[in-house]
C-alpha cells in the first residue's frame, strides 16, 4: 500500500516577520502575506517574467477539489486511475478529492495569482493536468500510481509532481518500485519531481533514487534549516531542498495552500512535510518550461541556480542548496553552471546492482508514503 504523510513534527517559531520582505506587494490575494515559503524561494521576483503560462503540471495524488476558487479553471484533464493497475487506459472517472492532501500539493504549484482570493503558486498562470491515485484515507498502489503518471504524460503534462514515497527500509536499499512511471515520464519529455519522505533514520536516505531522472526534494522551514522529518537525499541523480514547513506548533511555521474539505468550500490549511516542498519545485521547472527551455535545460537550471548556503542535511550527498526560483529564471540565457552530477558517486558496480534489485523490488506489494 501507499499511503500520504503530511509532516507532523514541530520546531519552534524563532525569529520575527519583521525580518522577512513585505510579500503582500506582490499579490492581491487576502491570504499571500502567509505565504513565507513563496518569499523564501524568491516566487515573487520571478513573476514579472515567467508564470509558467502555456506549461501544464501533472498532480499525481489524492485528486483535486474541482471546484475550488484558486483552481477550477486551471485543471485542463482530470481522471481517476484508481483500480487502473498499470495501465492508462483503464483510468477512467472522476479525480474530485476525497482527502485534500493533492488539492494541497496542486495550490502550492499553481494556484490562481491576483484574483482577489486565498493565496498564489510558483507558478500561477500555469495549468494542472490531475490524476487521482490515492484513496480517501491516503492509501493505494504503485500500479495505479504508475497508470496516473503516464496518463497526466499522455495528457499533455510537462512536469509531473509525485508528492509520494515508498517503504523507506526497503527501498532505501533495493531501489524506488515508481522506476517504470517516472522513466516513462522522462523519456517523453516530462520532468518527474519527487518528494523525498518524511522518514529521516540513521542518515539514510533516497539513494535508491541514484539513476532515475527525477528531481528529489527535501524539505526545509521558515528559517533555512533542513527539516528533523524530511528523508536524507542520499545520492540522487538529482536533489534539492525546497520549503515544506516545519510540522506541529502554529500554522505559521507550515505551509499554507487550497484544500478540500466536505464541510468547507474553498478551503485553505496550513501543512507540512516534504510533500509540500515538492510542489515549489516542480512550479519552478513549469516557470522553466515555458520560458522556452529544454526539460533537461530545466533542471540543471533549477539545481544550478540553487542557494548553496542552505544546508540540505546530513546524507544528502548530491544535494545543491535550497530552490531559488527569482535566481533561476533571471536571464535563463546565460547558463549558470555544469549540468548537475549525475549517477551513483563511489558505489561502481554496486549501484548497477541496487538498480537491478529495484527492478525486482516493483514485484512487491510494499507498504509508502507520500513525502
Amino acid at each position: 500500500m501507499r499511503r500520504l504523510v503530511a509532516g507532523v513534527l514541530a520546531t519552534a517559531l524563532a525569529a520575527s516577520l519583521a525580518l522577512l520582505p513585505a510579500p503582500a506587494l506582490a499579490s492581491n490575494d487576502p491570504r499571500f502575506s502567509e505565504q513565507w515559503n513563496l518569499v523564501t524561494v524568491g516566487a515573487p521576483a520571478a513573476w514579472p517574467t515567467a508564470t509558467g503560462s502555456g506549461v501544464r503540471i501533472g498532480v499525481v495524488d489524492t485528486g483535486i477539489d474541482l471546484n475550488h476558487e484558486d483552481l477550477a479553471g486551471k485543471v485542463v484533464a482530470s481522471v481517476s486511475c484508481v483500480g487502473a493497475a498499470g495501465d492508462p487506459t483503464q483510468c477512467s472517472g472522476s479525480a474530485q478529492d476525497d482527502n485534500g492532501h493533492g488539492t494541497h500539493v496542486a495550490g502550492i504549484a499553481a494556484a490562481t495569482k491576483d484574483n482577489g482570493r486565498g493565496v498564489a503558486g510558483v507558478a500561477p498562470d500555469a495549468h494542472l493536468v490531475v490524476a487521482k491515485v490515492l484513496a480517501a484515507d491516503g492509501s493505494g498502489n504503485d500500479g495505479d500510481v504508475t497508470a496516473g503518471i503516464k496518463w497526466a504524460v499522455d495528457n499533455g503534462a510537462r512536469v509531473v509532481n509525485l508528492s509520494l514515497g515508498d517503504n523507506f527500509l526497503l527501498t532505501s536499499l533495493l531501489g524506488t518500485s515508481l522506476r517504470e512511471g517516472i522513466e516513462y515520464a522522462w523519456s517523453r519529455g516530462a520532468v518527474p519531481v519527487l518528494a523525498a519522505g518524511n522518514t529521516n533514520l540513521l542518515g539514510l536516505g533516497s539513494s535508491n533514487y541514484g539513476t532515475l531522472p527525477a528531481i528529489v526534494v527535501g524539505a526545509t522551514d521558515r528559517f533555512d534549516r533542513v527539516t528533523s522529518y524530511s528523508s536524507p537525499l542520499g545520492t540522487a541523480r538529482w536533489s534539492i531542498v525546497a520549503p515544506g514547513g516545519a510540522g506541529g506548533g502554529t500554522d505559521a511555521e507550515k505551509v499554507l495552500s487550497t484544500f478540500w474539505d466536505e464541510d468547507e468550500p474553498n478551503a485553505y490549511k496550513a501543512l507540512a512535510g516534504t510533500s509540500m516542498a515538492a510542489p515549489h519545485v516542480a512550479g519552478a521547472v513549469a516557470l522553466l518550461l515555458g520560458q522556452g527551455l529544454s526539460p533537461q535545460a530545466a533542471v540543471d537550471r533549477v539545481l544550478s541556480s540553487a542557494n548553496a548556503a542552505v544546508s540540505c542535511g546530513v546524507g544528502s550527498l548530491t544535494c545543491r542548496g535550497r530552490l531559488d526560483v527569482g535566481k533561476a529564471v533571471t536571464g535563463v540565457a546565460t547558463p549558470l553552471g555544469p549540468p548537475a552530477p549525475g549517477g551513483r558517486p563511489g558505489l561502481g558496480g554496486l549501484g548497477s546492482l541496487l538498480d537491478v534489485l529495484g527492478g525486482l523490488l516493483n514485484l512487491l506489494p510494499l507498504g509508502g508514503r507520500a513525502g
